[in-house]
């Protein structure tokens, strides 16, 4: 996947949101036992939870989270390549380790990783801030063996080679007090895209006329460079103290040249480079303390660093205009510190997690931007440095109560305060939100089988405004560029400019699921619920004409806005079934085929849109998923497909502009053949229906409605890989 310099400066969790999100309690953590599969490790909890485990990452034959995300039939994935749960791209909760990660958590290479766990609703425990839920990756800890890992691979795609290197190392004795568990991995992912469109424009009672056309061209690479380790020490019997340091290095370069030629003669060419860089550091310590069999205590402080030092310059060349060139430079600092104490019991049938949760995020940023080497008078309208701090604070306590064998009970509340400040040149503002977040689940066993369960989840849930979506500095429209030596001009509706809005609420949700799982076997389940939630202040976008400070003529601009209130619901119906479940006895001897999918169904409605398309974005009205593995049985080779479809469909943005995306279907395949115990060697064919994409913006504005139709092109993606234990 490819990480944009925006999309970066969402990966340091500047928000409040983000980097004060909270882990969950360690009763609620699941421990994947040697006998049990990834299925039955699911089964006791109360709220459902979904477990990738260990087994089966090692068998996925992929690098990252992100792309074995993918393929679990709980996820969906949007056009655009994002996932999430419930068909609702944005509205899932991703931690590490229960808490936010400090860089990309999808990027993050499968070395690090002992399982992945998924909740499609909202616990006391992992917080009021998933309203679809949460996806929480466990890295590896220490051990108590020694081993050591080695995977090296190489991939193409779109004529342009890529690569990649993963190695862990433990070393611990299971008597021995000490151990620790080192990790590194290295990624180099180039990437390729094209794009060419064309516009009419439609006046009123007038027929299409055409109004510009264009394309763009551009080349990304993207190196990342992870170290982490854990080291753990047991000074006394029911004391275990561990330091997880982690540094990341995330480097993005890029090239792309762009063209534009509107019907009355005018020219732009762009030809940008930029190159984006990431550091972080993350100092987590923490204290685990066993009182007593059923009792424990948890402290941990963990204290972080990041650093985004981004740069681009770009070549002007206007009809009418002199050459110019553009230079950007925006350094960001940032500092968070979280203290956490987790505490956890069992009172009977009662298991009690409670806790507290303090978090603290500063960041500064310092922005340069040049034209001819002098000072931009249109972004130097706000001022040259902003400034934010966030602070929250965190009560809460959760009950899971064990009724009798075939019904469980889980409740609980948490409650929040956040504070925000942020400071642009002469300009600040402030926000609070206090947040209280109650849940209840129930679980019921169809006839005392585990195998067979009905579950029941009432939630509150909110989503905080990211702070970028706060900050008033503009980004001014490339395609629309300002003189060199006065404030911008006019800009039309399709290359509006963009700035935040200081005045933005959370977003609070509440949430229902109703859904029954019935098991086959150890490994196989079919999955059916249905799910509704209701979100007041839903955050979206604003397009309109307005008088800025950074324009001499009033420009379109796009702000994040409250668009009152979202109505919600959908259903899904997802599977994995395994021959030697389903066969009983008579498949003992079988080859092993799994089968795995899901389709969805869901709904939407935004109450401040007109219809009929005032839906979530990225929410596709159905998907569906199907993929399967089939192992041969007289040689060790392992084959598998996988595939994903969503409609095509519109909706509208706001209430200026919809958009249309035309339908797409992926498809993959990967076999992995076992040389010994130790190694083995994978293949990977991703994207085999190499197509183009359809995209359509409409705009409705004063001058008519102004049409831009776009094509982008996918291409095959092929990676080979080989892994060995030493």
């Amino acid at each position: 996947m490819r990480l944009s310099p925006t999309s970066l400066l969402v990966l340091l969790a500047l928000d409040a949101r983000a980097q004060t999100a909270d882990p969950p309690s360690p009763t609620q953590q699941v421990v994947v036992n040697g006998g049990k599969t990834d299925v039955e490790a699911g089964r006791d909890f109360v709220a459902g939870k979904i477990v990738i485990g260990k087994e089966a990452i090692a068998a996925s034959g992929v690098p990252t989270t992100g792309e074995l995300l993918k393929r679990e039939p709980a996820i969906s994935v949007g056009k655009n390549g994002s996932i999430g749960l419930l068909g609702m791209p944005g509205y899932t909760q991703i931690l590490v380790d229960g808490a936010p990660y400090t860089g990309d958590a999808l990027s993050l290479d499968l070395v690090h990783v002992e399982r992945i766990e998924i909740i499609k609703t909202t616990t006391a425990a992992t917080g009021p801030f998933g309203i679809a839920g949460t996806i929480n990756i466990v890295r590896k800890g220490v051990q108590r063996q020694t081993l050591t890992t080695l995977r090296a691979g190489a991939s193409a795609s779109g004529g342009r080679v890529g690569a990649d290197l993963a190695w862990s190392n433990n070393q611990a004795t299971a008597n021995a007090p000490f151990g620790y568990n080192l990790r590194l991995s290295a990624r180099h992912m180039p990437s390729r895209s094209e794009r060419d469109m064309v516009a009419t424009l439609a006046a009123s009672g007038q027929p299409a006329a055409p109004s510009f056309s264009g394309e763009r061209a551009g080349r990304n690479a993207l190196r990342i460079l992870v170290a982490s380790a854990e080291l753990s020490w047991q000074p006394a019997a029911g004391h275990k103290l561990s330091f997880s340091p982690d540094l990341g290095d995330f480097l993005e370069t890029g090239d792309a040249l762009e063209t534009r030629a509107w019907a009355d003669g005018r020219r732009l060419a762009l030809a940008t480079g930029s190159r984006t860089r990431l550091t972080s550091l993350g100092l987590p310590l923490r204290w685990n303390w066993s009182i007593d069999e059923d009792t424990s205590l948890a402290l941990r402080a963990q204290l972080n660093r990041a650093s985004i030092d981004p740069a681009a310059s770009t070549l002007e060349r206007r009809s009418g205009a002199p050459l110019r060139v553009r230079e950007s430079d925006g350094k960001t600092a940032t500092r968070s510190e979280f203290l956490d104490l987790d505490y956890n019991t069992v009172l009977g049938k009662h298991e009690i997690a409670a806790g507290a949760k303090l978090g603290r995020n500063r960041s500064s940023t310092d922005y340069l931007d040049l034209v001819d080497g002098r000072q931009d008078p249109s972004l130097a309208a706000l001022g040259l440095t902003s400034a934010s701090r966030a602070e929250r604070r965190r009560l809460f306590v959760q009950d899971d109560w064990r009724i009798d064998p075939t019904l469980s009970v889980n409740v609980g509340a948490s409650a929040e305060h956040n504070s925000y400040r942020v400071w642009e040149g002469r300009v600040v503002n402030r926000q609070s939100f206090n947040l209280w977040s109650p849940s209840a689940h129930v679980a019921k066993k169809i006839g005392g089988d585990a195998k067979r369960q009905v579950r029941f989840s009432l939630a509150r849930s909110f989503k905080a405004p990211d702070a970028d979506q706060m900050l008033l500095r503009p980004r001014v429209n490339a395609l629309a560029p300002c003189p060199a030596d006065s404030l911008c001009g006019a800009n039309g509706i399709e290359t509006a400019d963009s700035s935040g809005n200081p005045q933005l609420q959370p977003e609070r949700a509440l949430g229902m699921n109703l859904s029954y799982a019935h098991g086959f076997g150890k490994g196989s389940e079919l999955r059916l619920k249905g799910y509704a939630r209701r979100i007041r202040n839903k955050i979206g976008s604003d397009l309109r004409l307005e008088n800025v400070p950074w324009a001499v003529a009033p420009r379109w601009v796009y702000r994040p806005a409250n668009l009152g209130q979202a109505d919600v619901v959908g259903a899904d119906l997802e599977g994995r079934l395994n021959a030697k479940d389903l066969g009983g006895a008579i498949a003992a001897n079988w080859p092993t085929f799994e089968v795995r999918g899901s389709i969805g169904w869901a709904d939407s409605r935004l109450s401040d849109l007109p219809g009929p398309d005032n839906r979530l974005s990225e929410q596709s009205p159905w998907r569906a998923k199907l993929g399967g593995s089939y192992s041969l049985k007289d040689w060790p080779l392992k084959l598998g497909v996988e595939s994903n479809y969503l409609p095509g469909d519109w909706v509208r943005s706001n209430v200026t502009e919809r958009v249309y995306g035309s339908h797409r279907f992926t498809l993959g395949a990967n076999a992995a053949w076992q040389l010994d115990p130790k190694s083995k060697i994978t293949l990977n064919l991703d994207n085999l229906l190499h197509r183009t994409n359809l995209r359509i913006q409409e705009y409705g504005g004063p001058a008519g409605l102004l049409r831009e139709t776009s094509g982008s092109a996918d291409y095959t993606r092929i990676a080979l890989r080989f892994e060995t234990r030493l």
